[in-house]
């Protein structure tokens, strides 16, 4: 018998399944971007002389970030967390967590309501219009997650291409859906979870997103799994965004995340928060 649901905060729909971002291919509101005037090369002492680092993220996408209730408390935790944590350490300066849509993320870094996205976000070449990226921190597959009694129907992408399919809103899974599949019926969420309850209660055949996420889904969901047919997007890559024209700022971070891809922190850092989520299930 699989586990059961996770004690996250998650709001008020509390979750038939664990919460998870793939997270994608940002529509930016151009005049945010446009008063973004000038994001400098003194954002780094900017920073420190605040003494806050500002990190701006979408909490629910596990392991990346999602939000667990921790001695009655509501907290956002995950990896990319921990990697915003270790960058404000090495500056010594407080991290704050803004948890907003994913949608809203990059406009919110253009108007200098926050330092920083880390959001398991790919650094497309729309998205390089309006934000600098880091380096690649991590990459891995997407996936699609479908109900398990549909598993002798649905087995190859063709099944689904007059479906109903759900992802979330401005993600990269959205742009690979709309382009292939022009006949489906697609909703475009901004949480992930809500696209898993639309799977579950059969709003939706299947839910494309990325295959450390939707592990997550389906091991807290008996009634889920992940279709046993390879999808053929791209890789998904995640990096760092900062303003336009970061400087010492980004060059500062580049060197933290090589410093910790290179000691195998960033590993180290998956592998605790994926436990993290196992230990805060109830059987």
């Amino acid at each position: 018998m699989k586990k059961g649901l996770l004690k996250l905060a998650l709001g008020a729909m509390s979750i038939l399944a664990l919460a998870a971002c793939g997270n994608t291919s940002e529509t930016s509101d151009s005049s945010a971007i446009d008063s973004a005037a000038t994001t400098t090369t003194d954002k780094l002492q900017e920073i420190k002389d605040s003494g806050k680092l500002v990190m701006g993220t979408s909490a629910d996408y596990p392991p990346y970030e999602w939000h667990l209730v921790k001695d009655g408390k509501d907290t956002v935790v995950g990896f990319d967390i921990d990697i915003a944590q270790v960058i404000a350490d090495e500056l010594g300066v407080e991290l704050e967590v803004k948890d907003m849509d994913f949608d809203g993320l990059i406009p919110a870094l253009s108007t200098g309501k926050i330092d920083m996205i880390i959001a398991g976000m790919n650094p497309t070449e729309e998205r390089k219009q309006s934000v600098d990226f880091t380096d690649i921190y991590y990459t891995q597959k997407d996936v699609l997650v479908i109900r398990t009694e549909d598993a002798a129907t649905i087995t190859s992408e063709d099944a689904l291409k007059t479906a109903a399919l759900a992802t979330q809103k401005a993600t990269i899974q959205e742009d690979y859906l709309l382009e292939n599949f022009p006949d489906a019926e697609i909703q475009s969420v901004p949480k992930w979870n809500t696209a898993i309850m639309s799977l579950t209660t059969g709003k939706v055949d299947a839910v494309l997103m990325v295959e450390t996420v939707a592990k997550q889904f389906v091991t807290q969901n008996d009634s889920l799994m992940i279709a046993e047919f390879d999808v053929n997007s791209e890789l998904n890559q995640s990096a760092i965004a900062v303003a336009k024209n970061g400087g010492d700022f980004l060059e500062t971070v580049n060197g933290i995340l090589k410093e910790m891809t290179e000691s195998g922190k960033i590993e180290e850092l998956i592998q605790i928060n994926t436990q993290l989520m196992e230990d805060n299930t109830v059987e």
